[in-house]
């Protein structure tokens, strides 16, 4: 059995890339969860508009090719921008006039969070391996 400095054997590697698949469709998920809610509270609350939908969706798209061509630093920076989310959102769940849809961004921000951070080291694992194949 051969052993690479990555620590990954052959055997594990189909293990490490369905951890990897998991990961990036929970990401995905919970990203097309997270828009489509900006998206559906900006058409039906009165204060909504394009304005408020484009400041809250922006940084969040900017990423979108990133996750597409599924690049692990795209998924290390979705951490970092979910954090202005998850923060936004906790404000707005303790003030007396918190909404559901708050309590819905922290949840989607942390599953969010939580998925992108693992989908990153993994991509980092699973490509490391392959170029070490490949030599």
């Amino acid at each position: 059995m051969m052993i690479d400095n990555s620590g990954i054997t052959p055997s594990e590697a189909p293990r490490l890339y369905r951890k990897l698949s998991v990961a990036r469709a929970i990401t995905l998920a919970s990203y097309i969860a997270l828009l489509l809610l900006f998206t559906v509270t900006n058409i039906i609350q009165p204060e909504g508009g394009v304005a408020l939908w484009l400041l809250q969706c922006m940084p969040l798209l900017i990423l979108a090719p990133g996750l597409i061509q599924q690049r692990y630093r795209s998924y290390s920076w979705l951490c970092f921008v979910i954090l202005l989310y998850f923060t936004w959102s906790v404000t707005n769940v303790m003030s007396p006039l918190s909404f559901w849809r708050d309590w819905l961004v922290v949840i989607l921000s942390v599953i969010l969070f939580i998925a992108a951070m693992l989908a990153s080291r993994w991509q980092q694992h699973w490509q490391y391996w392959q170029t070490r194949q490949l030599t």
